[in-house]
């Protein structure tokens, strides 16, 4: 059979951010759908097809907002992508370890004061 499946860090967020009209079920059926369209043990936000246009009208942000959902987005899929290795993430980012230490702890504050 199949090797059990995880989300990525980037699905996660973006299941955790999108406003699920369909609620449940609509939840599920995507899921679903990732699950036999991924390719290896991670689902990731792109195999969900979960766009930011099909969230409703977009909210204006400062640049600041921007660049930090930028940073957190590409360490996500960085880490995702190194399967959660940090010198293979910082490596794919072009930036060192202790820089993507930061980026991760910044990342982890502006989400928890949300």
């Amino acid at each position: 059979g199949r090797p059990q499946l995880k989300l990525s860090p980037d699905a996660i967020l973006a299941i955790e951010s999108y406003a699920w009209p369909g609620n449940v079920r609509e939840l599920e059926n995507r899921v679903n759908s990732a699950a036999i369209m991924s390719e290896g043990k991670l689902v990731s936000a792109a195999d969900l097809s979960l766009s930011q246009m099909e969230q409703g009208a977009p909210q204006l942000l400062t640049l600041r907002e921007v660049r930090q959902r930028a940073e957190t987005e590409a360490v996500q899929r960085a880490l995702a992508m190194a399967g959660g290795n940090i010198s293979k993430a910082a490596e794919l980012l072009g930036i060192t370890r202790p820089t993507l230490y930061d980026l991760m702890q910044r990342a982890s504050t502006a989400q928890s004061g949300d």
